[in-house]
């Protein structure tokens, strides 16, 4: 398990990285030092870890005892009560040292121990939990700005396009090749792109603020991106395995799980408490008597014994109890529909990642293709149209749906980065 310090030394040394730009990878693992909710988790297991640690030393570590008591006013019960008047000194007091051994308690220390182990086990989970959240959140930030970076570049070289055709429809309406309303349909079309540009400004500055939050950065603060998005040929896992997988990896269930398992020790401990405690102790005590004349006991000095004590539980009344085991049975059936519901989540997450995967990589090859297609198109029309044989229209449709195909083709390629993470957090696989 890594420590809170290991998680900000993993921080200060992804930050130098950054330097030459910021990977999925350096960006995923400083995003996990920074997390709030990851050092929360981390502090809950951390807590659990030394409960456990403590309950185990109870159980299985004797207690020692001290005490020292001496009466310097007033009638001394140590000096057959003698009135004293002021006297004072270390040796006129009584010490006793105890040590006391538990060796047997009805069970009570050993589930207690259980308790504290799943308890800890929870936390664990919830603390990988945790991070997978995080990670997953810090690799959709991640290709989410790319994708609005990317997009904003699609908008400028497609400005960039419209004032050319702009002045293109000028120039062929000044020497009467377009008619007026042409030229007007031209510069409508400019001034679309340039809204498209505020857009797509707005839009990429959004992405920025939720990047930068994840690394407690300026909002607005740049940040070079170094991706290399190569989609390549994506295998389609198989999603049955997948999700049995997910059953036994995924922490929300492995947590859900643990929890239903405290929730059985406490009916063990419920019913438990209905029943008389058996103890078994040993005890050693050693006393030093005061220095008074005839101060001492005829009781061996040390001394020590075994008992075994057979007793009601404190405050039984046979109710309380019986209510106790009844809340505990409750609370168990609470946990078992909470695994059942855990379970239940995993299974639409995983079937439907896989969909999500599924969909986008078939729709980036035919987005390229599409891709390809438009950019053909809109050549030639843009030959027809400097010909005079195609109007402002048919100019302006070719230009959107060349423009709509980049959309979609940026769009497709960076959504199967994230369908990927998404599908991998599903069935359980780490992220970080």
């Amino acid at each position: 398990m890594i420590p809170s310090s290991a998680l900000i030394s993993l921080a200060l040394l992804s930050s130098p990285v950054f330097a030459d730009g910021i990977t999925v990878s350096s960006y995923t693992a400083s995003a996990l030092a920074s997390s709030p909710e990851v050092r929360s988790a981390q502090d809950a297991y951390e807590a659990a870890d030394a409960a456990l640690k403590g309950q185990a030393a109870a159980m299985a570590l004797p207690t020692l005892g001290f005490s020292y008591v001496q009466y310097p006013y007033g009638h001394n019960p140590l000096d057959a009560y003698r009135y004293e008047r002021g006297a004072f000194a270390p040796r006129l007091g009584q010490a006793v040292t105890t040590a006391n051994w538990n060796l047997f308690n009805g069970f009570q220390d050993l589930q207690r121990v259980r308790v504290a182990a799943l308890a800890r086990r929870a936390a664990r989970f919830a603390l990988a939990a945790a991070r997978q959240d995080r990670a997953f959140a810090a690799i959709s930030a991640y290709y989410d700005l790319n994708a609005k970076t990317e997009l904003l570049a699609v908008a400028r070289k497609n400005l960039e396009d419209q004032r050319r055709q702009y002045e293109q429809s000028l120039d062929l309406y000044k020497h009467g090749m377009k008619s007026l309303a042409d030229l007007l349909k031209s510069e409508t079309d400019w001034r679309s792109s340039e809204l498209r540009i505020i857009s797509a400004e707005a839009e990429r500055k959004r992405s920025m603020v939720a990047f930068n939050v994840l690394l407690d950065r300026g909002a607005l603060e740049e940040a070079p991106l170094t991706v290399d998005l190569q989609a390549g040929a994506t295998a389609l896992p198989l999603v049955d395995a997948g999700f049995a997988a997910a059953l036994d990896g995924r922490p929300e269930v492995s947590k859900a799980r643990e929890e239903l398992e405290s929730a059985r020790v406490a009916v063990q401990q419920a019913v438990k408490g209905i029943l008389p405690d058996l103890k078994v102790d040993a005890a050693w005590t050693r006393t030093r008597y005061p220095a008074f004349a005839g101060a001492g006991s005829s009781i061996p000095n040390p001394n020590h014994n075994i008992g075994v004590s057979l007793s009601l539980p404190v405050g039984f009344n046979g109710f309380t109890q019986g209510w106790a085991i009844s809340a505990a049975r409750a609370e168990k059936r609470r946990a078992e529909a909470s695994r059942a519901a855990a379970e239940r989540t995993v299974k639409s997450e995983v079937y439907n990642a896989y969909i999500d995967l599924e969909r986008v990589s078939s729709s980036y090859s035919v987005a390229l293709q599409k891709e390809e297609i438009a950019a053909k198109a809109l050549e030639l029309v843009g030959r027809q149209y400097q010909q005079g044989a195609a109007d402002a229209i048919r100019m302006n449709q070719a230009q959107n749906d060349y423009l709509n195909a980049r959309v979609e083709r940026v769009l497709a390629l960076h959504d199967i980065f994230i369908d990927r993470a998404r599908y991998k957090r599903a069935v359980g696989e780490p992220l970080w």
